[in-house]
């Protein structure tokens, strides 16, 4: 079978370990899957013909977002599909079992957030094109905000993939660990769910590549290509 890296295919493994995988296509040369919670298509593939004659017989045309491996992939989705490139990021795992500690200063809290913030989260989210996204995200528990004297300075959720983002700072309370505070909250989140943290980190973001380093997660050699 297809043999995917711990570390750079993390993205695939972890769904299909907990059976968020509907398998369209799997063997040596390659693994297509529809992840259900977020509706995305992954792909892994190594033979590029074969997967020209894939993408007509599992019907990927019907599927809005793709997680693909490898670029030649990417060229005939663009090429032949008329699909478009989003980005390319890295993956950053969280390999380690143990609670990262965190001291909060007496006027700092990290809660759910609520529909009341909504507006704010969408404001500030750089990456959401789509306002319903971030409502889904609050109505499934899947959004914490940091907050300092009941203010909301910053946020963090879990994509609908399964992996960590959303990590946002507003302008106002930068400079103040509060980045670290909340994905330090939300590794620990996962680890109490049985889940792997991770997150995808995009192509040049260094600050955000620094925090996963100061976090102690590993960062993936290979970088992943979304697409629409």
């Amino acid at each position: 079978m297809h043999k995917l890296d711990y570390i750079n295919d993390i993205d695939m493994l972890e769904p299909m370990r907990l059976n968020q995988a509907q398998i369209l296509y799997q063997d040596e040369d390659g693994i297509i899957f529809h992840e259900l919670r977020s509706g995305v298509c992954m792909i892994s593939m190594t033979n590029v013909l074969k997967f020209k004659t894939l993408y007509k017989q599992l019907r990927l045309e019907q599927y809005q977002l793709f997680d693909v491996k490898q670029k030649e992939i990417v060229d005939i989705l663009i090429n032949d599909y008329h699909r478009t490139f989003l980005f390319a990021c890295y993956q950053a795992v969280y390999q380690q079992q143990v609670h990262i500690p965190i001291t909060y200063p007496p006027y700092v809290s990290i809660d759910l957030l609520t529909p009341e913030h909504s507006q704010i989260i969408k404001e500030t989210y750089e990456h959401s094109d789509e306002s319903a996204y971030i409502d889904e995200l609050i109505e499934k528990k899947h959004l914490w905000g940091l907050f300092e004297k009941n203010e909301l300075a910053g946020f963090i959720g879990i994509h609908s993939e399964g992996s960590m983002g959303l990590l946002e700072v507003l302008p106002a309370y930068q400079r103040k660990g509060y980045a670290t505070m909340l994905e330090s909250y939300l590794i620990n989140y996962f680890l109490d769910q049985g889940w792997v943290a991770y997150c995808q980190v995009i192509e040049n973001n260094q600050a955000s590549l620094q925090l996963q380093k100061k976090l102690g997660l590993t960062i993936s050699q290979n970088v992943s290509f979304w697409m629409f």
